[in-house]
C-alpha cells in the first residue's frame, strides 16, 4: 500500500514524527515569547542595572520570597521597594556578575522554562499568587544545581535587603544597630 503511494513506512514515520517535533516547536514559540509584567518603576530614582522588566521580575520575586518572612506589622517587600535596592546594591557588580544574574532572572520569568518544569505557561510576573509560590518551591526543591543555587541567591539578597530596613527593626524586635556602643568604642581608641 505505501509502495503504491510512493512512500515507504519509514519516511511516513520519519515524516509523521518531523511534523510532530514542528508542532510542537511552533506551538512553543508564541509560550517563549510571553513577555514580563512590567510594575511601575521607582519615581524617586533612575535604575542604574537592572532593566525595567528585570525589576519587575525582582519585585514578584521579593514578593513571593517575603511573604512568610515578613513579620506582622512590618512593611510589605513592595512599601520597602525591596526590588529598588536589589538595583542599587547590585549596580557595582563585575560584568560577567551582572550576566550571570540577568541570565538567572531571565530564565526564572521564562514561560517555556515554567512549562518544562511542571508549571503555568506565564512568565512568573504574570502567574497568581499560587502559582508563584509553586514555581518557586520547584526552584527550592529542584534536582538541577543552577535551580536550587539561583533560589537560594534571590532568597537570600531579598532577605539580606528587606531586613537590613529600619523600617523592619520594630517589628522583628530588633532595637537596631548599636551606635552609642561603637562610638564608645571609637572614643575609647582616641
Amino acid at each position: 500500500m505505501f509502495a503504491a503511494m510512493g512512500e515507504t513506512r519509514r519516511g511516513l514515520i520519519t515524516k509523521t514524527l518531523g511534523g510532530a517535533a514542528l508542532l510542537a516547536l511552533a506551538g512553543s514559540v508564541p509560550v517563549a515569547l510571553r513577555k514580563t509584567r512590567l510594575r511601575e518603576l521607582p519615581k524617586d530614582r533612575a535604575l542604574q542595572f537592572i532593566t525595567p522588566a528585570e525589576y519587575s521580575i525582582w519585585a514578584a520575586v521579593a514578593d513571593r520570597m517575603l511573604a512568610e518572612e515578613t513579620p506582622s506589622g512590618a512593611p510589605t517587600a513592595t512599601q520597602l521597594d525591596v526590588a529598588a535596592k536589589a538595583d542599587a546594591f547590585l549596580a557595582p557588580l563585575p560584568q560577567t556578575d551582572r550576566k550571570d544574574l540577568k541570565q538567572l532572572l531571565a530564565l526564572f520569568d521564562n514561560a517555556l522554562f515554567s512549562v518544562a518544569q511542571g508549571g503555568p505557561a506565564r512568565p512568573f510576573t504574570a502567574m497568581s499568587p499560587a502559582e508563584q509560590d509553586a514555581h518557586v518551591r520547584r526552584w527550592q526543591t529542584s534536582r538541577l544545581a543552577i535551580q536550587r543555587t539561583g533560589f537560594q541567591a534571590m532568597k537570600r539578597l531579598c532577605c539580606a535587603l528587606y531586613f537590613s530596613a529600619p523600617e523592619t527593626f520594630p517589628a522583628a524586635g530588633y532595637p537596631g544597630p548599636p551606635y552609642d556602643l561603637v562610638r564608645s568604642v571609637l572614643g575609647a581608641r582616641r
